[in-house]
């Protein structure tokens, strides 16, 4: 997310990214919305269970990317370049936290039995709310890619972290054919005490990461863009008949991972690389805070339709909720960026040394 996206070597921005990135953001509202569920729970399905997969992947590369991009091979700097992306994740998560802490205490997350176990799992892993998981999946994902270039090669990280991908397949979309073998079965019960999903950053963020680690690294030669394209939109095809086969045979537990993303997300970042447009500097941060406080969004929507009486249209009708709650969230979201572009500006000035009469 924006914590590793200020910008690209020459000074500029990657434009197609930042706009590829704002997409994904408002595919994650979607997610969490269901726009299509008054006309249909399969169309709304097609959209989030499968279009919408789309979003984080593609966060987890470009994020990748970014990181290791600006990565000069001098193992000191590197090393204080990986602690502060680091730092600025933490920082970021621990803003989220204290954000998202009313809504915890306002749904009863602590009025039962609550144990140091259940909050570290919640802190470190699953995420004290519902999208927070992303931040340090985000952070355990960037280590670990990190710490395993460094021993072996990007290929070898490659394969090593999709060997972890197909672990997590087996207790995410593909968990019907984990539980036909009793010793799976019993492997991913005990997994699942520990975690509640494996969409996390052991086995689903490294692999897009490593993604991102590669395309940084690649040789110059850049593919064809019509055979990206092509691959891209074969691939996408092939997603939505994954996704469709596997709901019909009623496999997931979750339906975060599948097969076909990776090459998906390989190529509409490939593609979006390319794509040389101008966006404004602040849609990177506008992504990252549209996808951090869009569950917040939801809350003022709903609350606004409450004390308005358009329940029925702003809470009722899914595809004006859901236009609802971008608005808000697109709001919020700039409102934050501009704040901080502010502040970073200000930081600046103070920073640069007075000039001597």
């Amino acid at each position: 997310m924006e914590t590793a996206m200020r910008s690209n070597p020459a000074g500029g921005r990657y434009g197609g990214v930042d706009a590829v990135k704002l997409a994904a953001a408002f595919l994650v509202v979607a997610i969490h919305t269901g726009p299509l569920l008054t006309y249909g729970e399969y169309a709304d399905f097609l959209v989030t269970g499968v279009l919408g997969r789309l979003a984080v992947p593609l966060f987890f590369l470009a994020s990748g990317f970014l990181f290791f991009r600006k990565l000069t091979g001098r193992p000191r700097k590197n090393e204080r370049a990986l602690r502060k992306y680091g730092g600025k994740i933490a920082m970021l998560y621990a803003i989220a936290i204290v954000i998202y802490l009313p809504l915890n205490v306002y749904k009863g997350d602590f009025a039962g039995s609550v144990t140091a176990g259940g909050l570290l799992r919640d802190l470190l892993v699953d995420g004290t709310f519902y999208h927070l998981w992303y931040l340090p999946a985000l952070w355990l994902g960037i280590h670990l890619v990190y710490f395993l270039h460094k021993k072996i090669s990007i290929n070898g990280v490659l394969a090593i972290t999709i060997v972890f991908y197909a672990i997590g397949l087996l207790g995410d979309s593909y968990y019907g054919l984990a539980v036909r073998s009793d010793v799976l079965e019993g492997v991913y019960d005990w997994m699942f005490l520990w975690f509640d999903y494996t969409r996390n950053g052991l086995f689903f963020a490294p692999v897009f990461i490593a993604l991102g680690l590669w395309v940084a690294k690649r040789p110059e030669r850049t593919p064809r863009g019509s055979g990206l394209l092509a691959l891209f939109l074969l691939s996408l095809a092939g997603l939505f008949g994954e996704g469709i086969a596997l709901r019909a045979a009623d496999w997931p537990r979750h339906d975060s991972m599948y097969i076909l993303l990776i090459p998906a997300v390989g190529a509409l970042f490939l593609l979006a690389l390319r794509w040389r447009i101008r966006v404004s500097p602040l849609a990177g941060s506008l992504s990252q805070w549209i996808y951090l406080l869009h569950p917040a969004a939801i809350v003022a929507v709903r609350g606004i339709a409450g004390a308005t009486g358009l329940d029925a249209w702003l809470v009722g009708h899914s595809l004006l909720h859901y236009v609802s709650v971008c608005a808000v969230s697109i709001a919020a979201a700039l409102t934050v960026a501009l704040l901080t572009e502010r502040r970073r500006r200000a930081r600046r000035q103070q920073s640069q040394p007075a000039i001597q009469a």
